[in-house]
């Protein structure tokens, strides 16, 4: 078996990481498991990482990159489209998550970098929910799809609790939710300017 990189070894090291995390909460970690399920020394894990904090930041950073990727817009969906999908994304992706979700709640036993890598992500979410609403940025727009963001995280988390009610019936919820903070309507119209192309009056058309 080829030797890995450094750069590989600690990409290994993080994602054996994740599933302990999801699996055992941050109280519940132990060094020695990952660096055994890794076929690492202990050792080794601490030179990548000089502890627990260390390890979760990277994990962490990891699950934001993963997180921004699949709820990513797709220029050739709608903007209604765009959002059940990105919605249906987050929902199982979060569910996936384990105990790495209760890391955020409040009151967690978790450091303050945890809030703020958390908090990183907000703004890109918001500017891409605003960019496939096609209103108008106003403090206020903003605000109502900051608020609705948290809603979604409340919504994943108690779906995880409440198996009873579907993930369609989940993303139906936040939809409607959104709808009604924003009054948007969802206009096929606004694909375009929802992605910077030109509309059919400016002759280029999608």
């Amino acid at each position: 078996m080829p030797r890995l990189t450094p750069d590989a070894r600690r990409g290994q090291i993080v994602e054996v990481a994740a599933s302990h995390f999801a699996r055992e909460g941050y109280e519940g970690l132990s060094v020695r498991a990952i660096a055994a399920d890794a076929g690492v020394t202990r050792a080794l894990v601490y030179h990548y990482f000089p502890g627990k904090d260390a390890l979760l930041e990277a994990v962490l950073r990891r699950e934001a990159e993963i997180l921004l990727e699949v709820t990513a817009p797709d220029p050739e969906l709608s903007p209604q489209e765009n959002l059940r999908r990105s919605l249906a994304a987050y929902l199982d992706h979060f569910c996936a998550s384990g105990r790495l979700a209760d890391l955020t709640a409040p009151g967690a036993a978790a450091p303050p970098l945890v809030r703020q890598l958390v908090a990183a992500g907000h703004p890109v979410q918001v500017e891409r929910v605003l960019g496939l609403l096609g209103q108008e940025d106003t403090p206020v727009m903003r605000l109502a799809v900051g608020a609705w963001l948290g809603f979604v995280v409340q919504a994943a988390r108690e779906s995880v609790n409440s198996p009873a009610v579907a993930k369609a019936e989940v993303t139906r919820l936040c939809m409607e939710v959104l709808r009604v903070v924003t009054g948007s309507t969802f206009d096929q119209e606004t694909v375009g300017t929802a992605y910077g192309a030109s509309s059919p009056n400016e002759g280029g058309g999608r």
